[in-house]
């Protein structure tokens, strides 16, 4: 199953501690949507969501997983609650590719939220080791430290 992280799954280390069999494919870039932060409908979490913004780009890794391991990434991300749903997606490689995917959001979120503090090192972590461009890199940055 291909899978597309824009948050803090993006670090290797994150993710395969859920998924296992977690192997990035490629970079990508979700066009139209920006990445911002939000508390779940029942109000018991806060995290990564994707904002519709004409124009706007949010880069993530671009993964592939077993089913297995995206079941177990389902549980803790409390699909079964509503607290996260699967978006299907279309992705734009930076060699030109246009793939297919799926992510996590928010929908209908009870309010906006700054980062979740656990999300801010391995986001950037992630962001840095995959070599996303610079320009966004440098966006997270200021998103997620103010600097």
């Amino acid at each position: 199953m291909n899978y597309f992280a824009y948050a803090n799954l993006m670090d290797i280390d994150v993710i395969q501690a859920m998924a296992p069999s977690a192997k990035a494919l490629s970079i990508a870039c979700l066009k139209d949507y920006e990445l911002c932060f939000g508390v779940t409908a029942d109000g018991a979490y806060s995290g990564a969501r994707l904002a519709p913004a004409k124009g706007a780009e949010t880069w993530g890794v671009h993964y592939e997983l077993s089913d297995r391991d995206m079941a177990a990434m389902d549980k803790s991300a409390g699909t079964d609650k509503g607290q996260w749903v699967h978006k299907a997606i279309t992705l734009h490689t930076p060699e030109g590719s246009v793939v297919s995917s799926t992510t996590y959001d928010i929908v209908d979120p009870s309010g906006p939220a700054g980062a979740p503090a656990h999300y801010i090192e391995p986001l950037l972590k992630g962001a840095r080791a995959n070599k996303l461009p610079p320009a966004y890199i440098a966006k997270l940055e200021k998103l997620l430290t103010g600097a």
